[in-house]
């Protein structure tokens, strides 16, 4: 009987139950840049200036020192001294004739422009391409006239900066593929 009365020790359990999420990678974006470089023709007009000199003597009695003057587009710069002779008068012994000619000179130069050009997929876990994600970004054409202005030049850097932040802004969206 002794082992009757004996307790019986019945062990409750009870089960706990943790929920947990665990970052999963599912897929991305994955952003490819290629450089493509083309030349331009750019032409300008130069302009060239040539100053010939010449000394024109001339012994002219004036009254005194005078005073450079312009004829055309020549510049006379009169040269003074003094004579003695039984009175003293001012003679222009001679003048120094400066003529300015321009040419005008039309050039060519070869300039190299550089555009990017973006490639947007979007891949799985195991970096399998799922689809491509080509939003339409219109790259300005080239220029139809051959001198590239500085608004078009900004404009065409903005572009580019707009495409590098879209870029950017697309490969930290990482979504699940469906």
């Amino acid at each position: 009987m002794d082992e009757e009365k004996k307790d019986i020790v019945v062990p409750v359990i009870r089960e706990e139950l943790y929920a947990d999420a665990v970052p999963v990678a599912t897929g991305g974006v994955r952003v490819t840049k290629r450089v493509e470089s083309h030349e331009e023709i750019v032409e300008q007009e130069l302009k060239k200036s040539h100053i010939e000199v010449k000394r024109v003597k001339t012994n002219r009695v004036v009254d005194g020192p005078q005073p450079s003057r312009r004829a055309g587009n020549t510049l006379i710069i009169p040269v003074v001294s003094e004579v003695l002779r039984i009175e003293k008068q001012w003679v222009v012994t001679e003048e120094i004739h400066i003529t300015e000619t321009q040419e005008t000179e039309t050039v060519q130069n070869k300039v190299t422009l550089n555009a990017e050009q973006a490639r947007v997929e979007r891949i799985d876990s195991e970096g399998n391409v799922v689809r491509s994600v080509d939003e339409a970004v219109e790259t300005p054409p080239a220029p139809a006239s051959a001198a590239v202005s500085l608004l078009q030049r900004r404009a065409a850097a903005a572009a580019v900066s707009k495409r590098k932040t879209l870029g950017r802004t697309q490969s930290l969206l990482k979504k699940p593929s469906s």
